[in-house]
């Protein structure tokens, strides 16, 4: 009975189990490659003959077949390099399995030309993917041992080449690797200390990140916009370890990490130009690839002049923004990426950007026009909505020292904890539910009659009530108090009083 190789593969984020079969016969000499593979399977022969040549395994002419089970789902990638090369080797009778190594072990890896084992994209997936059917260990790239490392309860054999998979498969002996530290380096980071005044936008920016809010910073040229939107990564929580697995997992798959950046320990910021595709925002492509929303996941997305974005782009966002991932169904696959990012977004109020300042050269039909460019159902999705002019000469020459990143971190977290505790697990309050809604969000009688007179005048929408409620649980939760009262309602209105 022939021995099965057993490796894998994605679709999205989602790995399933592989199979490589190898069948070697006399006949016409062939090497033919089998299972819907894509045309870096379908070229591997060529680099695992070499390898093998050159790894002193030399192929006799014949006819070789490999099969990849499923045979029925595509394949992508050089990851079944390794696998293929090893069931040559096993059927020609040169490599002995005496400890059942072929049955306890994944295996994946990309082969050169002189048989050195290259690193592969989804490696993580891969071990995720071994600890939960229940195998000893998988063999990956030395390449890919960091990331591999995150994840426990599984034997991880990093190997450089071909040798190094021989002597572990015959003789058990593995290369020493150290486990990669979770500490995180102290990094330098914008600070919140270096923006003069905007003590309104400032606020709203601390609510955004202690409950995870949605925040539009719309103002005039030079107020501050974007300074105040790349300096939001510096307020938040350090992520949990969790999260990280969770990141790295989505930058394996995208081959977005290396040797120098093994893992994602730091939150995502992400900051795509206004330029950027529907394809390269929400993901897709000729293969399942994640976008920028899905690599801002667990950090945050930073648009900055929003409205300059294409409106098909911005539309995207629509789903990813209420349900926390995002779908995408293409003639060939159906694939979910999570999207669980906070949005910091920027833009002018209008083409010239001067209509806070009195100076505006747009006309009334213009403003419209430019204000219409972000649409109802997206600033509904948007949770604060700050207005921002100019400093005075007055504030600008103002030597005040300004409150740091590091004070106003110290208070996010608080909060934060406090959620956590609360719904028992790292959730914030701009992700509750209705039922959470209507247990965590009691407000008085009086403050109901004002908060629905307050609501006739605004002409809100109830997605946006809902936020109100939210961004004011928020705002008692960065105060300590259990209750939401009245100010804590006003508070919240302020920042939702433009929006329809």
């Amino acid at each position: 009975m022939k021995k099965k190789i057993f490796t894998s593969s994605y679709l999205g984020l989602e790995s399933y189990l592989v199979e490589v079969e190898v069948d070697i016969s006399r006949g016409l000499p062939m090497f033919s490659i089998v299972g819907m593979g894509d045309t870096a399977i379908l070229e591997s022969k060529f680099r695992v003959k070499a390898a093998l040549k050159n790894s002193d395994y030399e192929i006799v002419p014949q006819k070789i077949v490999v099969n990849l089970s499923p045979a029925g789902i595509k394949k992508e990638g050089a990851q079944f390099d390794l696998p293929i090369a090893l069931g040559i080797i096993l059927e020609m009778k040169l490599l002995k399995d005496e400890r059942n190594i072929f049955k306890d072990y994944l295996f994946v890896g990309e082969l050169s030309l002189d048989g050195e084992v290259k690193g592969v994209s989804g490696t993580i997936n891969s071990v995720i993917l071994a600890k939960e059917k229940g195998f000893k260990g998988i063999v990956i790239p030395y390449e890919n041992r960091n990331e591999a490392s995150l994840v426990d309860g599984v034997d991880i054999v990093a190997v450089k080449n071909v040798t190094d998979v021989i002597n572990f498969i015959e003789n058990g002996i593995k290369l020493e690797f150290e486990k990669i530290n979770l500490v995180k380096a102290e990094e330098d980071i914008l600070d919140f200390s270096d923006v003069k005044g905007q003590y309104f936008a400032k606020r709203a920016m601390e609510i955004s990140a202690a409950g995870g809010h949605n925040i539009l910073l719309i103002g005039s040229p030079g107020s501050g916009k974007s300074m105040l939107a790349k300096r939001m990564i510096g307020i938040l929580p350090e992520m949990s370890e969790s999260e990280i697995v969770e990141s790295t997992k989505i930058y394996s798959v995208a081959g977005e990490l290396s040797e120098r950046n093994p893992i994602i320990s730091k939150r995502p910021v992400r900051m795509p130009h206004h330029s950027t595709t529907l394809a390269a925002m929400v993901g897709g492509g000729k293969k399942a690839l994640p976008g920028e929303i899905s690599l801002a996941s667990n950090g945050i997305l930073i648009l900055d002049e929003m409205s300059e974005f294409k409106h098909s782009v911005l539309e995207a966002l629509r789903q990813p923004l209420e349900d926390g991932y995002v779908s995408i169904t293409r003639a060939m696959y159906r694939v979910e990426f999570k999207s669980n990012f906070l949005l910091v977004s920027t833009s002018n109020p209008c083409f010239c950007g001067n209509l806070y300042e009195g100076n505006c050269k747009c006309s009334a039909s213009e403003v419209e026009r430019y204000t219409k460019k972000l649409s109802g159902p997206i600033l509904d999705r948007i949770d604060l909505v700050i207005q921002m002019k100019r400093l005075s000469e007055e504030e600008l020459v103002n030597d005040k020292k300004e409150e740091s990143s590091a004070d106003i971190r110290k208070r996010v977290i608080k909060a934060r904890e406090i959620q956590t505790k609360r719904y028992g697990e790292a959730k914030t309050n701009s992700k509750m539910t209705q039922e959470e809604l209507k247990k965590y969000c009691i407000i008085k009688e009086e403050d109901k009659r004002f908060l629905i007179s307050a609501l006739e005048n605004l002409q809100i929408s109830a997605r946006v009530y809902d936020k109100i409620l939210k961004i004011a649980r928020t705002i008692a939760d960065l105060e300590g108090e259990e209750e939401i009262n009245r100010k804590h309602l006003l508070e919240a209105i302020s920042f939702k009083n433009n929006q329809k």
